[in-house]
């Protein structure tokens, strides 16, 4: 599945949207771990194939969901 993510920037979501491969059962709204270290939030899922068909290639797969604390 295709989901896309913006960064977090002082724990918001902020600029731009990226598109990014995911296997996990990522629902809009969850904190996640990108390639490369970053942390983002999901802002849409099921994206279709057709809108990345000419970049896909280069799409990462993003590397876990970030764990909520239990406080």
């Amino acid at each position: 599945m295709y989901i896309k993510v913006k960064f977090l920037k002082n724990g918001e979501p902020h600029g731009r949207e990226y598109t990014y491969k995911a296997t996990l059962p990522v629902r809009v709204g969850h904190e996640v771990l990108l390639p490369g270290g970053g942390n983002g939030v999901v802002t849409e899922i099921n994206v279709p194939e057709e809108e990345v068909e000419r970049f896909k290639d280069k799409i990462k797969e993003i590397e876990s969901m970030v764990e909520e604390s239990k406080q």
